[in-house]
């Protein structure tokens, strides 16, 4: 009996907790088997993941000095429950305003010369948190002038792009772009054909250095063209994101993302991934030398599936150096990631929609997880060109990312 009425009692006071505690509502009993994790995240409409782990904001496009993040948690058959920011490498957490839907948004106030540890903790509502570590990155804000150089390659490219100048416009893009420079001139160069009276304007949204020397920058663009077969004129506006590398003075291309607004002809082999914005409801397309309007999601076609959840997809995969036999690629994942919780899974084919065999040939060398050089296939030979891309396995479990982009070579 005493057992029975102390049981009650424990039982009694741990409910009566439970329900005092408000900032608790959210929470039941239980354990999730579905991994938590963001769906995307985004910092000043830049991309998180892809920016590596130390970032420098300019303080100059920083709306009312304000950096924000913003995204969206997923938790399997669970639902988010809480999201949780820090600016302090974990010592204090501040609560992001979240939707229903698992969707987020956090604004704070980044002061110059100072430098902040940022974490992203999604928790769903069995208690089970995101990978942290996945999520950290120092944070800085300059004063510097960045932003004219890129709106100097902007301005510089749209100009040669509404004058149908294919090699002054190609001048503008690095030699490793990752949606494969060949086949970014050819659609340029289509784009002439289709389009009659292109008006391009643009307004820089932010711009933020990433690791490994790049520069990112999210844009909002209007554009205005007459179809050249049937006269009709279309107009949209959206937002997208460019990757840009320094050289010297200048600053070129390495990666465009969905929605193109350049080489929209061979948007497929182009874009290397979408930028989520809800002003891409309705953007322009090509599609077999039509030009319509579409509200529909873009289709990543460098992607077999989504990969596992919680999985950083490898972005940005480039080609550094090729002199047959050997052949150096580089790719970028958040700086987490590395060689002790996961495998790089290489992949050839010799056409850039596959089929696609594992490259099983030891690694020659490499520099880091993500610069590493193999013995390039003999197949090169053959084919003209050979096409690769890759993605990460996970040591303990084998479950896989999304694959990356394609590159080619030669």
């Amino acid at each position: 009996m005493m057992k029975k009425m102390l049981a009650f009692f424990f039982l009694f006071v741990g409910l009566a907790g439970f329900a005092a505690d408000s900032e608790a509502k959210w929470w039941i009993f239980g354990q999730s088997e579905d991994e938590v994790a963001t769906r995307y995240l985004y910092l000043n409409d830049i991309s998180y993941d892809e920016l590596g782990d130390k970032v420098t904001l300019y303080r100059e496009l920083l709306p009312n000095g304000q950096a924000t993040l913003k995204g969206r948690g997923q938790a399997g058959r669970n639902k988010v429950g809480a999201v949780q920011i820090s600016l302090d490498n974990g010592a204090t957490w501040q609560k992001a305003d979240l939707a229903a839907d698992g969707s987020f948004i956090y604004n704070f106030t980044p002061r110059l010369g100072e430098t902040y540890q940022l974490s992203v903790k999604i928790l769903d509502t069995a208690g089970k948190s995101n990978d942290l570590e996945a999520t950290r990155k120092e944070l800085t804000v300059s004063d510097g002038d960045i932003t004219s150089v890129i709106r100097a390659a902007l301005d510089a490219m749209i100009a040669a792009y509404q004058d149908e100048d294919a090699r002054a416009f190609m001048r503008h893009i690095d030699e490793n772009f990752a949606g494969d420079a060949t086949i970014l001139d050819r659609g340029v160069r289509k784009d002439f054909t289709l389009f009659d009276n292109l008006r391009l304007t643009y307004q820089l949204n932010n711009v933020a250095a990433g690791s490994g020397g790049k520069i990112f920058a999210s844009f909002t663009f209007s554009r205005q063209v007459t179809s050249a077969r049937d006269a009709q004129t279309y107009e949209d506006r959206g937002v997208t994101e460019f990757i840009f590398k320094l050289h010297a003075d200048r600053a070129l291309v390495t990666a465009m993302k969905h929605p193109l607004i350049f080489g929209l002809s061979e948007a497929e082999d182009v874009a290397t991934g979408v930028t989520n914005s809800a002003e891409n409801a309705q953007t322009l397309r090509v599609s077999n030398n039509e030009i319509f309007l579409s509200d529909q999601p873009y289709d990543d076609d460098y992607d077999d599936g989504p990969g596992a959840v919680g999985i950083p997809r490898p972005t940005n995969l480039a080609v550094q150096y090729f002199s047959y036999p050997e052949l150096t690629l580089t790719f970028d994942v958040p700086g987490s990631v590395n060689d002790s919780t996961y495998k790089r899974v290489l992949q050839w084919s010799t056409s850039p929609g596959g089929p696609w065999a594992d490259d099983n040939d030891p690694i020659f060398s490499q520099v880091s997880f993500t610069e590493f050089t193999v013995h390039c296939r003999g197949e090169i030979w053959d084919a003209g060109h050979i096409y690769y891309r890759v993605a990460l396995e996970k040591i303990a479990d084998g479950d896989m990312s999304a694959w990356s982009n394609v590159v080619s070579v030669p």
